[in-house]
């Protein structure tokens, strides 16, 4: 994984993963095969991301650091999941 970041100091995170022909994850993060369904916008442009429940669920499935608990705080907004306790203030 590595993270890009432009001049206005907005980040992305990149993580390189393969799944073999029977889609177990042979190389990189252990995403769940099918949880890479999402899109997004970047600059205009779709991309493909995480599906919005998996990365809530990712999220909330370890010790979280400031960031994490404000993009839990975003995904429970937008997409309507229950906000953990942990992350409620």
């Amino acid at each position: 994984m590595y993270v890009m970041k432009n001049e206005a100091g907005k980040s992305v995170d990149i993580h390189v993963f393969e799944y073999d022909e029977n889609g177990r994850n042979i190389y990189g993060i252990a995403y769940p095969f099918g949880s890479l369904t999402g899109t997004g916008i970047i600059g205009g442009q779709e991309v493909n991301c995480i599906d919005p429940l998996f990365q809530f669920q990712f999220k909330t499935g370890y010790e979280p650091k400031e960031k994490d608990i404000q993009d839990v705080r975003a995904l429970s907004e937008k997409f309507g999941f229950e906000l953990p306790v942990r992350y409620a203030t």
